[in-house]
């Protein structure tokens, strides 16, 4: 079917267009109307109108409409026809249909209506209830990967370096969108790839991510998501980077959700603070989270003997909540319809007391882990678990020391353990992932000293000599694919 999508003040233009269009196409077809935008065109993947129709005669205020201007710009593959008069718009669909697409235009894919689309994403940015699920008129996505950044404006941000911001973007970025909460001053843009192509989707967002971090970046402020799939994805990553967003506010700035994540290792905590947040992630990791109640009630007893006030437990609250999230991801299959559904941290953040900072926490961790699927044993040494962490993390840093004090066992006694199950040295099996993952890399067209670097390469000439000992060819002479694009 075809799936024309108008822009117009009201609907009563709508009829018009169909009497029109019914005389020159003789299949099925369908109209839905919007308003005018006063943001970007957010149109989900694969959600795509097969030619997109704007009521100029109606257009309020202004001749043109700044963010519909867009349009060629994030959809350069959809036809767009401007409307003013009957007669002017006859010929600009018989000029399309006769000499564009050779009689007949692109089948669009209306799998979600705009309106929905919309109203999806304006929850979502509001911090509302976003579940896609619930809604049996939702794709689920399960076959795409997205990767949220978002930024929280100034009025004076929201028009033109909004746009000029969306506009770069979306150039750089074709498999993109972006969204503008204008009452919330959110602008969302939204990196996706088929889940067969994450390696792109990954140097993608790393690669904005370094552009955000940069001194002179021409970015709005973004905070990072992680990279999920399906549309309960994007509002996973969409809610990371909101966490980042309200740590920055707290106390450390950060870009990205991988940095508040992990243990933070605050030199100035103290010791016994550190030492009970080892304990919750240890029994969560291998006791299946037995005493993690009593640790956390031991926790905020010495917030409470040390003198704390609830506004500065709130920032090491946030690090410990998302540490715990990030092992339960990392080592169990979540049931994730039935997990809250990640507006915590904005909950965190209103909280006045300690009391009720305490039961709130206490209450989210009984709930967090009576809904979760163990698929572990609480005992002993799982190689199986620790090849697929290596494989999860294969980018990170994953010395001896690191990947040892994960799984909280002696490095030397790791080693050992790890050579006995595979037959291989740790080190030489962590850089034979990632000469792998280099070979991946470079042949997805990136520079050799850009997957030095996110191999955790610094010295590119060792790099280099790794790279033709295990591949028997330089990194410079690997080649993408014929299509030029790592696919």
């Amino acid at each position: 079917m075809l799936y024309f999508l108008l822009f117009a003040r009201t609907d009563t233009i709508k009829k018009e267009w169909e009497n029109l269009l019914s005389s020159f196409i003789p299949e099925p077809f369908h109209i839905e109307t919007a308003l005018f935008p006063d943001g970007p065109v957010s149109l989900l993947p694969e959600n795509l109108p097969s030619c997109f129709l704007i009521d100029r005669s109606g257009m309020p205020k202004l001749p043109e409409n700044t963010w519909l201007q867009l349009l060629s710009i994030q959809y350069p593959l959809i036809p767009i026809l401007y409307y003013e008069e009957a007669s002017a718009f006859r010929e600009q669909l018989e000029s399309l249909l006769l000499k564009e697409t050779g009689g007949s235009l692109p089948t669009g894919n209306p799998c979600l209506s705009y309106a929905k689309s919309r109203s999806f994403l304006d929850n979502l940015t509001s911090l509302g209830s976003a579940s896609p699920q619930e809604d049996p008129e939702f794709p689920d996505y399960s076959h795409v990967s997205f990767a949220v950044c978002a930024a929280r404006l100034s009025d004076s941000s929201c028009d033109d370096p909004a746009y000029e911001a969306c506009a770069m973007l979306t150039r750089k970025y074709p498999n993109s969108f972006c969204y503008l909460n204008r009452k919330q001053k959110i602008l969302l843009f939204v990196l996706y790839e088929h889940t067969g192509n994450f390696t792109q989707l990954e140097l993608n967002r790393q690669t904005l991510m370094e552009q955000a971090a940069a001194t002179d970046s021409f970015l709005p402020p973004f905070k990072f998501g992680v990279i999920h799939h399906g549309l309960s994805g994007l509002v996973s990553s969409f809610l990371e980077a909101e966490q980042v967003y309200y740590v920055n506010r707290l106390r450390t700035p950060c870009l990205y959700f991988e940095q508040i994540s992990g243990p933070p290792g605050q030199l100035l905590k103290a010791e016994r603070l550190m030492e009970i947040e080892r304990s919750i992630r240890t029994d969560i990791q291998f006791r299946e989270g037995q005493n993690a109640l009593a640790y956390t009630r031991q926790w905020f007893s010495e917030y409470r003997r040390l003198g704390y006030e609830p506004e500065a437990v709130k920032y090491d609250m946030i690090i410990l909540y998302a540490s715990i999230k990030y092992v339960l991801f990392d080592m169990y299959g979540l049931k994730l319809k039935r997990i809250k559904s990640g507006l915590e941290v904005h909950e965190i953040i209103h909280i006045a007391t300690m009391d009720e900072l305490e039961e709130w926490f206490v209450t989210w961790l009984l709930y967090t882990l009576d809904n979760f699927d163990l698929t572990r044993s609480n005992t002993g040494f799982r190689i199986q678990e620790v090849l697929q962490f290596i494989s999860n993390h294969v980018m990170d840093d994953l010395s001896l020391n690191t990947i040892a004090s994960y799984f909280y066992v002696n490095p030397s006694y790791f080693s050992t353990l790890f050579k006995k199950e595979t037959g291989q040295t740790y080190i030489s099996y962590i850089t034979r992932l990632k000469m792998d993952k280099a070979r991946e890399l470079l042949a997805a067209n990136c520079k050799v000293y850009e997957t030095a670097h996110l191999l955790g390469y610094e010295d590119i000439r060792h790099f280099r000599n790794t790279f033709k000992k295990y591949h028997g060819v330089s990194p410079s002479e690997v080649k993408p694919p014929p299509d030029g694009h790592g696919h």
